[in-house]
């Protein structure tokens, strides 16, 4: 898929549009409204401004009508003849004869309008003492109009940008006040989906809808919360009997081998040494023959309690198989050091060990030390050395 394919447009883009579209919709329509309004009150206008100069002039013929006077028909014209708007003139007598006729001698500014407004002339009886004297006929143009449309126009263009206006800063409001509490959500979401942050909740949002929809999410982030610590806890446990002997809780013998590497590469970085110590329990099967292998296992426990209450706390033990345990000695400067470790534990193993049915028994050790790296400069070689040295001190223990 392309680029193109795949955007998608923002929720403010596409209400920016919806809201730009109703906004020009109804600035449309209220334009056509108030131009078709105004169209029929110019209308109404020009149609009684006819007939009101058709009156005045009326009121300025008559006497030139009743003498049938041509220069006083003129002369009553004569005021007309002065105003916007009108485009000619002429006065009939009683059998239809033209007496006076006037043409104004300006273009006609827009002969469109005059076609519109002004289709036909205005004409209006003259009546002395009830009886017909004569007729005057009114043309118009579109002099008095343009200023009238102009004018009109103008305040039309005004009010319709100030209502454009208003409603464009209206509806960005709007999509302010809608965008935003969603877009509050979806950071959340973000935080949730990309960085685990179940912690995240949505805060109050003043839109009850919106409220209502934080309302169910952060329940859903409650619960994942739980979720999530107890998964952790289950993983920290697998992860914990993974490493360590279900029995004395110490590490086993894979966590032991990742131990020893890790130190020696640490080691190997500073040019330091340390000192790997195998540990045997002697006549280990005599505890489980005699006394059951409940008595076995606190013996095993009471091995690895004795053995940690010994080591300093830079220094790591582990039980690699039955009776067997290793320690790792770190750092260590001379094989003395580990010597004297290693008496420690022989000395605090001669105490007695208490067993389930109240009887005690007596454990010995025996202890092979290896040193890096003069005994071996890795795991297997060094495990070799402590090894071979545990069976010549059990050896010694035995004569």
């Amino acid at each position: 898929m392309t680029d193109r394919a795949v955007r998608h447009t923002t929720l403010q883009r596409l209400l920016s549009r919806f809201h730009f579209g109703i906004t020009l919709f109804a600035v449309a329509l209220s334009g056509i409204t108030i131009l078709f309004a105004g169209i029929s009150a110019l209308r109404g206008y020009a149609d009684g401004n006819l007939e009101l100069a058709a009156q005045l002039g009326a009121y300025g013929v008559e006497p030139a009508l009743v003498f049938n006077d041509p220069q006083a028909a003129r002369e009553g014209l004569a005021p007309l003849t002065r105003t916007p708007g009108i485009q000619r003139l002429r006065v009939l007598d009683d059998r239809g004869r033209t007496l006076t006729e006037w043409r104004s001698p300006a273009a006609d500014p827009a002969p469109i309008l005059t076609g519109i407004f002004f289709p036909r002339s205005f004409g209006l009886t003259v009546r002395r003492n009830g009886s017909a004297i004569g007729t005057i006929e009114v043309w118009g143009n579109s002099t008095a109009l343009t200023d009238y449309i102009r004018l009109g126009l103008f305040a039309g263009l005004v009010c319709l940008l100030i209502t454009a206006i208003g409603t464009i800063m209206l509806a960005r409001r709007f999509e302010y006040e809608l965008v935003k509490p969603l877009n509050e959500i979806a950071t959340v979401a973000h935080d949730v989906r990309l960085h685990r942050r179940f912690d995240k909740r949505v805060e109050p949002l003043g839109i009850a809808e919106l409220d209502r929809l934080g309302g169910d999410i952060n329940a859903l982030l409650d619960e994942l919360e739980g979720w999530q610590g107890h998964m952790e806890s289950e993983r920290a446990m697998l992860a914990h009997r993974a490493s360590h002997d279900t029995l004395t809780a110490m590490p086993n013998r894979a966590a032991f081998d990742e131990q020893l590497a890790r130190r020696i590469e640490a080691a190997a970085q500073r040019g330091a040494g340390l000192a790997l110590l195998f540990i045997d329990a002697d006549q280990f099967k005599t505890a489980n023959d005699n006394f059951g292998h409940a008595a076995g296992d606190a013996v095993l426990v009471a091995m690895s309690e004795r053995i940690k209450a010994t080591l300093r706390k830079q220094d790591f033990a582990a039980r690699v198989g039955g009776d067997e345990f290793v320690v790792i000695v770190d750092p260590v400067e001379a094989r003395r050091e580990a010597d004297e470790l290693a008496d420690r534990i022989r000395h605090s193993m001669a105490e007695p060990i208490g067993l389930p049915g109240g009887d005690t028994y007596r454990i010995g050790v025996s202890i092979g030390v290896a040193l890096y790296p003069e005994d071996g400069d890795d795991g297997t070689a060094l495990l070799t050395a402590a090894d071979a040295g545990m069976y010549v001190d059990k050896f010694k223990n035995r004569n």
